[in-house]
């Protein structure tokens, strides 16, 4: 357990220390003009905001909140409230933007960027982009589907630089575990229930307490 924490302290420290070398790159004050093509959203995590410096999220289509990043070359500089008042940019037109340079990334990434593997003897796929916003693909079940298939199946997100497949036929409780485990390796979990991929629709999980995924999932409301 100590090794695991003093390796997750390093990372957090790499990435802050990343992050401020790349962000001495950035123009002062950064025009709206510059930050667009580099805006993404991000999966917004477990967080509470320092009173008066508020980060600005958005709610999405599939019912979970984003948080925007200014993509700084693998670290990304998120986005307050008060640099969006200075955009004169809202919520809405942020996460537009965001989805948009999202979707001209992955329109370059195809299924051979999917790795597989095995975890409790069933087949999984995994998509890591270090220092990326893999998670975010949940945003654009359309791209999801053509990077993983369109069969049914369970999707976690550990961090923001990952996501991972499960078969859809997975006991909750085995997914559960698995989920954990990779998070406990992730110096920023996300901690989010699952997403499923049921007869070509993208739902959020919203329960694991019942026996199966499936039986769940096809009485959700669709995103």
């Amino acid at each position: 357990m100590l090794k695991r924490r003093l390796r997750t302290a390093g990372k957090l420290l790499q990435q802050d220390r990343a992050l401020a070398r790349a962000a001495k790159r950035m123009p002062r004050p950064a025009p709206w003009e510059w930050v667009r093509p580099r805006l993404v959203p991000l999966l917004a995590g477990p967080s509470f905001d320092p009173p008066g410096e508020g980060l600005v999220r958005a709610a999405t289509s599939i019912g979970c909140a984003v948080e925007f990043g200014v993509d700084l070359g693998g670290v990304h500089a998120r986005v307050d409230r008060q640099v969006a008042e200075r955009w004169e940019c809202t919520p809405e037109q942020l996460l537009a933007a965001a989805l948009a340079n999202l979707h001209r990334r992955l329109a370059k990434l195809t299924p051979a960027d999917v790795s597989g593997g095995a975890f409790s003897g069933r087949m999984i796929q995994r998509l890591e982009r270090p220092g990326g916003c893999a998670a975010s693909i949940v945003l654009l079940p359309d791209h999801l589907i053509r990077l993983f298939g369109e069969h049914d199946q369970v999707f976690a997100v550990p961090s923001r630089s990952t996501l991972v497949s499960f078969p859809i036929e997975m006991p909750p409780s085995v997914l559960a575990d698995a989920i954990v485990e990779m998070e406990m390796d992730e110096p920023l979990p996300l901690l989010y229930d699952p997403f499923v991929l049921l007869d070509g629709r993208l739902r959020w999980q919203p329960d694991d307490d019942e026996p199966g995924f499936a039986e769940q999932a096809r009485d959700w409301p669709a995103a």
